[in-house]
C-alpha cells in the first residue's frame, strides 16, 4: 500500500478522535491547530500502524470504505471519553433545574450549547481535573494503542455497540447518583414549603421558594463540591479503561 494512503488513513482516525474527544474537540482550540497536531501525529504513528487487511484501498470505493471505517473508529474513541462530560452535564442540569437556574442559561464553551451556571462550573472543573490528571496524554496513548492492535480500515465498529449502550445507561444512573444529595435536599425543602403553605395559605410561595432554593443550592454546591471533584479521578480512570476495552473489542483477528 502506498505510504501516502497509509498516512492519510492514520490522519483520518486521529482527526475523527480530535473532533469528538474532550479537550481536543474544545471549541476554543483552533481548527488549524488541531489539523496541524493531527498531521504531526499521523507522520509519527504511521511507521507502526497495521496496514489494511481485506479492504482494497487502491480503488476509489475501497478507499471510501476505509475512510468511513477510520472515521467511525476515531469517533467512537472520542465519544466514549465525552460520555464522562455528558454525565456531569446531566447531573448539573438536574441540579440547575431544582435551583431554578433553568431560567438563567449561559453559553457553555465545552458543549457549545447553553447551560445553567452550575453546569458550566462543573464542566469547567471536570475539564481542569481531566487536564491535571493527564487525561489528554492518556487519550493519545489510547489512540496510539488502537493503531497497534486495530488494523487500518479493519476496526470491528459494530462490536462496540454493547459498550456504547451500557455507557448510555450509566450516563443517567451516574448523573442521578452525583446529583442525589441535591435531589434529597431539595425534596426536604419542597416538603417544608408544602407544610408552610398549609400553615400560611396567603404566603407567596414563588417569591419565598425561588430564593430559598437558590441559596440552598449554592450552599450545597459549596459544601459538596469537594466530594464531587474527588469523584472525578475515579470516573476518568474508568472511562479510560472503557476506551481500552472498546479498542480491544474492535480488534479483528
Amino acid at each position: 500500500m502506498p505510504t501516502t494512503v497509509l498516512i492519510f488513513l492514520v490522519f483520518v482516525r486521529i482527526g475523527a478522535m480530535f473532533i469528538a474527544a474532550p479537550f481536543f474537540g474544545h471549541t476554543t482550540v483552533p481548527v488549524k491547530l488541531r489539523i496541524l497536531f493531527a498531521i504531526l501525529l499521523a507522520f509519527s504513528i504511521a511507521s507502526f500502524a497495521r496496514p489494511p487487511l481485506d479492504v482494497p484501498v487502491d480503488t476509489s470505493l475501497g478507499l471510501a470504505v476505509a475512510v468511513a471505517i477510520e472515521i467511525s473508529t476515531g469517533l467512537i474513541i472520542g465519544f466514549i471519553a465525552q460520555f464522562l462530560f455528558w454525565t456531569v452535564q446531566f447531573a448539573a442540569e438536574i441540579l440547575g433545574f431544582q435551583m431554578g437556574l433553568s431560567l438563567a442559561q449561559v453559553y457553555n464553551p465545552i458543549e457549545g450549547l447553553a447551560s445553567n451556571p452550575i453546569g458550566r462550573f462543573l464542566s469547567l472543573g471536570l475539564l481542569l481535573v481531566f487536564i491535571f490528571l493527564d487525561g489528554p496524554q492518556q487519550m493519545i496513548r489510547a489512540l496510539v494503542y488502537s493503531f497497534e492492535v486495530v488494523p487500518l480500515a479493519g476496526g470491528n465498529v459494530a462490536a462496540t455497540s454493547d459498550i456504547l449502550l451500557r455507557l448510555g445507561g450509566e450516563l443517567f444512573s451516574t448523573g442521578v447518583t452525583l446529583a442525589s444529595p441535591f435531589i434529597a435536599s431539595f425534596l426536604l425543602i419542597e416538603f417544608t414549603l408544602g407544610i408552610f403553605a398549609r400553615v400560611v395559605p396567603q404566603a407567596d410561595l414563588f417569591s419565598l421558594g425561588l430564593p430559598l432554593k437558590l441559596l440552598a443550592g449554592l450552599g450545597l454546591t459549596y459544601l459538596l463540591s469537594e466530594s464531587l471533584f474527588a469523584a472525578f479521578p475515579s470516573l476518568i480512570d474508568r472511562i479510560i479503561n472503557t476506551i481500552l476495552s472498546a479498542i480491544q473489542t474492535m480488534t479483528v483477528l
